[in-house]
């Protein structure tokens, strides 16, 4: 028979595994690095995110935080931000029409409002916990990603989508914040249980080596540039 594992164990398991999925952005940033000089303008603002928002916020500074000050709210705000801004950043390029990327700054807009409101009006600077912003995060950038399926499938373009960076990036990126959103969503009213936060974010560690994995493959082909419609109905695309 089997021991069972106990709450304790599955808490340190998480702990650890948090380490290990913070790891893995060494592998993106990496390639990113090396694929530099060839790499095209619209995917480099992908190195900037791994750099800033995964390596610097999300890891060092937010585990300094946590160990040192024991507060790191400050920064996974600022990785949540950053993130968000550069992702949308990619996608703003590597949309065709001028209305998607219209649709693409409202929306952006809309996230920085909410992030504003929920940081200074609604909750303390550093102290509160930005639910509504990853609710609004993720519907815009899962919306995003869609968007860019759609522009993929009206433009019928002859490439293997396993070598498109943004089409990773897109399915990493459905991947990670739909399934993450429920762990940020229930992080407040589980507070009065860390180890259960502990334990729901083994979801969270597991999606974003995922996601990571789908960045190293969008870097690796980063050199190739992205492609453009090639029929009469694509070109009617791009102008609505």
């Amino acid at each position: 028979m089997l021991p069972s594992i106990t709450s304790e164990q599955l808490v340190i398991f998480a702990r650890q595994f948090n380490n290990v999925a913070l790891l893995t952005y060494v592998v993106p940033l990496g390639i990113g690095v090396w694929r530099w000089p060839r790499l095209q303008p619209v995917y480099r603002p992908l190195v900037w995110l791994i750099l800033i928002s995964g390596c610097l916020f999300n890891g060092v500074l937010a585990e300094v935080g946590r160990h040192v000050w024991h507060n790191n709210i400050i920064f996974l705000q600022l990785a949540t931000v950053t993130e968000t801004l550069f992702l949308t950043w990619a996608y703003y390029h590597a949309f065709h029409s001028a209305r998607t990327q219209l649709i693409l700054l409202g929306t952006t807009g809309v996230f920085l409002l909410t992030y504003l409101l929920e940081a200074f009006g609604i909750n303390s600077f550093s102290q509160g916990h930005d639910t509504l912003t990853h609710v609004v995060q993720s519907v815009l950038l899962i919306g995003a990603a869609v968007a860019y399926f759609e522009q993929t499938l009206r433009e019928l373009r002859n490439i293997d989508l396993g070598q498109d960076p943004m089409f990773m990036v897109s399915v990493g990126t459905i991947l990670y914040y739909a399934g993450t959103l429920m762990v940020f969503v229930l992080e407040k009213p589980l507070q009065p249980q860390p180890d259960l936060i502990w334990i729901m974010y083994i979801i969270q560690f597991v999606l974003l080596i995922t996601l990571n994995c789908f960045y190293s493959i969008a870097l690796w082909h980063g050199y190739r540039k992205p492609e453009q419609p090639n029929d009469s109905e694509s070109q009617q695309y791009l102008k609505a």
